[in-house]
């Protein structure tokens, strides 16, 4: 290869001889013809121009044929493409002309695809140069014979270096431009650092604006307001505020762009309130304030939670007569229905149309799947209907949730229904919809159906992806199918799809869920590369199983397994559960051991295994060891170390526990109360805490009830007793067998035989059973009366 500086020689010399044929006669190639022809659609002249065989052509013959074509775009632009397609080989020079002809016609789409296959080494076939060399050759000529039009085929090469994150080529270009001899546009510089901010190369963007400003470039607003995002993103906001500043220099007038960019950062990175204030501080001096700013300060505040905030700049808004769109509720409304509290959603979503704001799928698609998140999926479906029937047109994303809502209905026809619906509105349903469906089916039990799915899925040639096959291992495997799981991964291969880990570990939880553990252990033993994952899935297959000991086994046998927080949690649950004490408790030393960040879930496992064999020694030790791991225990947790200690009757202990949960401003709840109350052993705490609940505003349920019943009849306040049963109903709180047994059995113990028969009556109309404490209750009471007599 040529030296650099001689083959920069070389392509001057040959762009001044294509210069210089221009000036010739008319080769043989174009006949005369054509230099009269004044119709550039003339057939005839296509015909005679393009006759001869292109790939015979030399490049200067090219060069020429362009030139004679210049007024002739139609014909060069078919005699451009039949270069191509015939192979010809260009070279710089040929290449020239084409970008010569092209920037003089100022076809900058065509610009862009040739430099695009420059570019592309796919293309590498049809060209003897390399990019940097029809770089040079551009950046010499246009210096060179200070032609205008040539500068755009240079900006039109910078922003296609861009658009493919190609930066350094890009950047290199301003590197070889003279100062003085060529000034690219402000809007191909914007657009460079532009893609800069979009690919992540924020240290970039300030070093190739003041590359740029020595090559003299001109900074507009825009590009002032690309140089704040970038420092925004950064966290400079320092630098940033000095940018206004240089714009006040340079005579630039800052716009509700440029405001609302910086705005944005700043809401970005945390800094939403002292977003809004600089908004307040703009819009109180007039300055120009867009609503991007002010739905960056919404979206800002939503981020970070702070949705009263976050209302309040919506407000704001109104108070200064400043219309919101529908993105400002978008916003909002994402923020109410990420919190779950779907009737704010519902009021804001009712003002906005109130307020004549159109609502979009975008928003009611949110409120939709809010309310089956939520368990609301009947609300769900009809509000679906409903925006349905209104006309407001729902897109497919809406469409699936939908179904999904129905798949968990078990209203599988209406979900079948709405891919009709789909179609017969042009919509064309796809692999996630049909997903959505074979998992409804499988959910309930309706394997077969959810191979029809698949039938027809592949029948309307929509390729199932990974999840499709993920969705239908999972429930193959569910109900015990080994040998049609088998045959679906040969399938999966036969689409150029391989089994991930996800697929191996859904297999073999399903065929343990499927009761097909011996298949489950075959195919985990089976899979060549396990990873920790595979094991994971093993040892939780084991606990579906119920099948502690092997999942114990498998778990101190491969020691890592200590790093997978879900599956070691689920195997304690299910030692509690089973009331093995002693594996939980090792299993539960060697997860402290083993891993730094414990779980907060496990230590409230363990608390309440030792509660419940009332080991409360160790259940303390745990308890307080949590506060030293930085975890506050909740309210469920104090709850079961309450009726731990009131089990083996140290209310002392419960009553100090009580008032230290009080003091760390976690409030009791009515199961609380309800295991107090039970341990209670005197009149006088009975009414205290009767008094408590009363304060707090909560409402006795029906086991708080039962409880306190059992309480006064035990303290002989049987009378007292009688009246909570009377509230208790008057409240519309039913009673039901526990109280009718602890009322009857306490009316026994104190005498009240007709009153005890009565309610016995009463009990047993309701289809209420008699426990054997009460009967034998009842049996003393009659011997008592027989005795009497």
């Amino acid at each position: 290869m040529l030296p650099p500086l001689i083959r920069l020689a070389s392509c001057r010399n040959l762009v001044k001889k294509s210069l210089n044929l221009c000036s010739l006669s008319v080769s043989s190639l174009v006949q005369s013809p054509c230099s009269d022809a004044s119709d550039s659609s003339s057939d005839d002249n296509n015909t005679n121009l393009l006759s001869r065989p292109l790939d015979k052509l030399d490049k200067f013959e090219v060069i020429e044929t362009l030139h004679k074509l210049n007024r002739e775009p139609n014909i060069a632009l078919s005699f451009i493409t039949q270069l191509k397609e015939s192979g010809f080989k260009h070279d710089v020079v040929t290449y020239m002309a084409i970008v010569r002809f092209l920037c003089h016609w100022g076809m900058d789409i065509r610009l862009d695809s040739m430099f695009k296959d420059v570019i592309d080494n796919n293309n590498r076939k049809l060209l003897s140069f390399e990019i940097s060399d029809l770089c040079d050759a551009l950046i010499e000529e246009a210096e060179m014979e200070g032609m205008e039009k040539l500068t755009k085929a240079i900006d039109v090469l910078v922003k296609v270096y861009a658009s493919v994150g190609r930066f350094e080529e890009a950047i290199d270009i301003f590197y070889k431009i003279k100062r003085g001899k060529l000034v690219l546009s402000t809007r191909t510089c914007n657009y460079l650092m532009n893609q800069l901010i979009e690919f992540g190369k924020l240290d970039m963007v300030e070093s190739v604006y003041r590359q740029l400003k020595m090559k003299g470039l001109i900074p507009n607003v825009y590009t002032f307001g690309i140089l704040i995002k970038a420092l925004c993103r950064k966290g400079s906001w320092k630098e940033a505020i000095v940018v206004f500043t240089q714009m006040k220099e340079a005579g630039v007038e800052s716009n509700a762009f440029t405001f609302g960019t910086f705005i944005g950062g700043l809401c970005l990175n945390g800094k939403t309130d002292e977003a809004f204030k600089f908004l307040k501080n703009l819009r109180d001096s007039n300055q120009p304030v867009n609503l991007y700013a002010y739905t960056s300060v919404i979206r800002g505040f939503v981020k970070e939670s702070n949705l009263q905030d976050a209302e309040k700049v919506l407000h704001d808004m109104n108070y200064n007569e400043i219309t919101p769109d529908a993105d400002c509720y978008r916003v909002l409304i994402q923020g109410f229905c990420q919190k779950g509290d779907i009737q704010r959603a519902l009021d804001l979503h009712q003002e906005m149309e109130s307020r004549g704001i159109k609502t979009n799928c975008v928003i009611l698609s949110l409120i939709i799947q809010c309310l089956c998140d939520l368990g609301k999926v009947d609300e769900a479906v009809n509000c679906f209907e409903s925006f349905k029937k209104s006309g407001v047109f729902l897109d497919e994303v809406t469409y699936n949730i939908v179904i999904d809502g129905y798949c968990k209905l078990g209203k599988m026809e209406k979900a079948m229904d709405l891919i009709l619906d789909m179609k017969e509105r042009n919509m064309n349903p796809d692999v996630i919809h049909y997903t959505t469906l074979i998992n409804g089916y499988y959910i309930h039990g309706e394997h077969w159906n959810a191979n029809e799915v698949f039938k027809v899925m592949k029948k309307n040639e929509l390729k199932p992806d990974i999840i499709t096959f993920n969705v239908l291992a999972s429930g193959l495997s569910r109900y015990g199918l080994f040998k049609d799981t088998i045959d679906l991964l040969h399938d999966m291969q036969e689409q150029d799809l391989q089994p991930t880990t996800t697929t191996h570990n859904l297999i073999i939880e399903g065929l343990c869920k499927g009761d097909k553990m011996k298949e489950a252990v075959l195919y985990f033993n089976s899979l060549q590369d396990k990873n920790l994952d595979n094991y994971a899935a093993m040892m939780n297959g084991y606990c579906e199983a119920n099948n502690t000991k092997d999942a114990f086994d498998l778990l101190f046998y491969k020691k890592q397994l200590f790093t997978k927080r879900a599956s070691c949690l689920k195997l304690l649950s299910c030692l509690c559960a089973e009331i093995e004490t002693k594996k939980a408790m090792g299993l539960f030393r060697s997860f402290e051991a083993h891993n730094d960040r414990p779980c907060k879930t496990m230590y409230s496992e363990i608390i309440y295994l030792n509660c419940r064999v009332g080991d409360m020694e160790t259940a303390r030790e745990i308890f307080d060891r949590m506060f030293q791991k930085g975890f506050v225990p909740d309210v469920v947790t104090y709850t079961m170390m309450l009726n731990g200690y009131c089990q083996i009757n140290k209310f002392k202990e419960a009553c100090y526990l009580f008032t230290d949960m009080k003091n760390r401003d976690i409030k009791p709840d009515i199961y609380t109360y309800t295991v107090l109350l039970n341990g209670a052993r005197t009149e006088e705490y009975v009414k205290h805490l009767i008094d408590e609940i009363n304060e707090k505003g909560l409402s006795f349920d029906v086991n708080c009830y039962t409880v306190l019943i059992d309480k006064l009849c035990d303290l002989n306040m049987v009378d007292e007793a009688e009246l909570v049963f009377k509230e208790m109903r008057d409240e519309g709180i039913e009673p039901n067998t526990v109280t009718y047994n602890v009322l009857i059995r306490g009316l026994c113990y104190h005498g009240c035989k007709k009153k005890a028969e009565d309610l016995l009556d009463e009990m047993m109309s309701k289809g209420f059973d008699l426990n054997t404490v009460t009967i034998k209750a009842l049996n003393v009471e009659a011997k008592k009366v027989k005795f009497r007599h």
